[in-house]
């Protein structure tokens, strides 16, 4: 009978614990990303009475596994650039100073004030430099460098230009398109179109600001319209900047008018109506320096600089295993990988079987609290059955005991 004692101690052992797990996904339901946890039970090893299987009483229950719920949590908007939240598989990978490696799903990170994208405990950010031809660089710290970027001279210019039908020979009309030496001077190059005599012809002219030097090369020329305003097949003409300010003694611009076949890429039209200019575009840039960041679905950070530029420095790196149960947790939303869990699979958001990146945005808690409070309910009605049976079980010893 004492055996009943021990039985029943061991249920309200078992869902002691269970209050315990049911109490910590309570308390975490607002925790970013925080997985809620359940408890498995089993039944302990049987004692035989009879010596054979079939008749035998139960030693009481065990606690056999808490398991995490890895369901994906809901996305809450923060609308800070930095909050990233992945949607579907994988973890963000953090390193510390002295190079330990942990993984989490809270994408609550931050600059710091050397620029290293951080979460916040301090730990590093891991993903790949991009270079300025678009390849990775290894696996690092992202550290976005405040250094201005350097200027970059124009090569290539277009304008997307209407030239009215309707004007007389000679009447003129102008643009004037902003260009960048090797210095990052801004410099203005006008074209002036002409109408001829001829029908649908018109001649042009280019040149620059004799402050900052000549133009030579294709600076003048004649172009055809056919009949239906659409421009004539050609070549590009190519500007030659002869510079006195500093920059670069020589620098060739190439005036995009036709594609690799020759045939007009639609920029010049003669139409009816006035004479106008729709876009205007080149390919230079003065230096300039980085204010703000953006982080794309692919977890690619890309920097906007001052001068209108948009460069892609860094893309995140994701992490991915096959147990997660397997983790080891430490903290804090921090994960570390052991021998169940095996070794990350790292790759970037949303390729192969890694979700993407939604940025302002963090992944809130998947605790269920409608389960939690049905769970909670059963387990304080298992622990006091429990309790009712062991005292019970006290009372018919007491009563034993009694006997005489």
């Amino acid at each position: 009978m004492i055996e009943g004692l021990y039985t029943s101690v061991t249920g309200m052992s078992a869902f002691s614990n269970q209050l315990s797990v049911i109490s910590d996904n309570v308390s975490n339901s607002e925790t970013t990303s925080y997985k809620s946890n359940s408890v498995s039970f089993a039944d302990m090893l049987n004692q035989s009475l009879t010596g054979t299987s079939g008749n035998s009483v139960g030693a009481g229950v065990e606690v056999q596994a808490i398991t995490a719920c890895w369901n994906q949590g809901s996305l809450s908007s923060t609308g800070t650039s930095t909050d990233l939240a992945i949607n579907g598989s994988g973890f963000f990978i953090l390193q510390n100073d002295e190079g330990v490696t942990y993984y989490t799903r809270n994408g609550g990170f931050e600059f710091d004030n050397a620029g290293t994208l951080v979460n916040s405990s301090g730990l590093a950010v891991q993903g790949y430099a991009i270079d300025e031809s678009g390849n990775f660089g290894t696996l690092s710290d992202i550290v976005i460098s405040y250094e201005p970027i350097p200027p970059s001279a124009t090569s290539e210019m277009y304008t997307s230009v209407n030239l009215s039908s309707g004007l007389e020979s000679g009447n003129t009309y102008s643009t004037t398109t902003s260009v960048y030496d090797s210095l990052g001077n801004e410099i203005s190059l006008t074209i002036t179109y002409t109408k001829s005599a001829t029908e649908n012809e018109w001649d042009w002219e280019a040149s620059i600001p004799s402050t900052y030097g000549a133009l030579t090369g294709d600076t003048s020329g004649t172009i055809t319209f056919e009949s239906d305003g659409s421009l004539s097949s050609g070549t590009d003409p190519v500007f030659t900047m002869s510079l006195t300010n500093g920059a670069d003694d020589t620098q060739t611009i190439t005036w995009d008018l036709y594609d690799e076949s020759g045939t007009t890429n639609g920029y010049l039209t003669q139409y009816a109506g006035d004479s106008s200019i729709n876009e205007q575009g080149q390919d230079g840039y003065a230096s300039g320096n980085i204010y703000d960041v953006s982080i794309t679905e692919d977890g690619v950070i890309v920097g906007a600089y001052t001068n209108g530029e948009t460069q892609d420095l860094f893309q995140i790196a994701l992490a991915d295993f096959i147990n997660y149960n397997g983790l080891k947790k430490t903290g804090s939303g921090l994960y570390q990988a052991t021998a169940d869990s095996g070794q990350a699979i790292v790759g970037i958001p949303g390729s192969g079987q890694f979700g993407s990146v939604t940025a302002e945005s963090l992944e809130m808690s998947n605790v269920d609290m409608a389960t939690q409070l049905a769970n909670l309910i059963t387990a304080q009605r298992a622990y006091q059955a429990c309790a009712r049976v062991f005292n019970v079980t006290s009372e018919v010893l007491e009563t034993t005991v009694n006997l005489k």
